[in-house]
């Protein structure tokens, strides 16, 4: 378990805040495209979930973590957070709403929408953005 200092507080409200943002860009890039471009749910939210992925890497890594290592070294492990997120998700979903019975609406999603982004802040300070590792250290 982390230790919950004041720096480490402000980093999780800073998480929030960008996940938050990603969360609106999603949405509003599905809503518009699927509202008002016509196309259609699957590939609307497709885009949408592009323009969240981005949206969150980029406030991740600039506001967040505050890095400044290799795009190409980050991006594919955010991307593979972001993937993970999704998978412990569906898999929540299943075991909470379909096994246990609990309701989806009152008891599994918010379950869920605290639990994943807590497991994926640690995905992402300890390895995503984590600090390089020297073989002299």
């Amino acid at each position: 378990m982390l230790p919950l200092n004041k720096p480490l507080f402000y980093q999780l409200c800073r998480y929030g805040v960008v996940g938050v943002i990603a969360t609106v860009v999603h949405f509003g890039i599905g809503y518009l495209m699927h509202e008002h471009q016509g196309w259609a749910p699957f590939w609307a939210h497709a885009l949408g979930f592009v323009g969240g992925l981005i949206s969150a890497y980029m406030g991740h890594y600039f506001f967040t973590f505050k890095d400044q290592r290799s795009h190409r070294s980050r991006f594919p492990r955010f991307v593979v957070s972001s993937l993970t997120a999704l998978l412990l998700h569906q898999v929540g979903v299943y075991l909470l709403a379909h096994q246990l019975k609990l309701d989806y609406s009152t008891q599994a999603a918010p379950i869920l929408m605290v639990c994943v982004p807590l497991a994926t802040f640690v995905l992402a300070k300890f390895w995503v953005f984590a600090p390089e590792r020297h073989p002299d250290n």
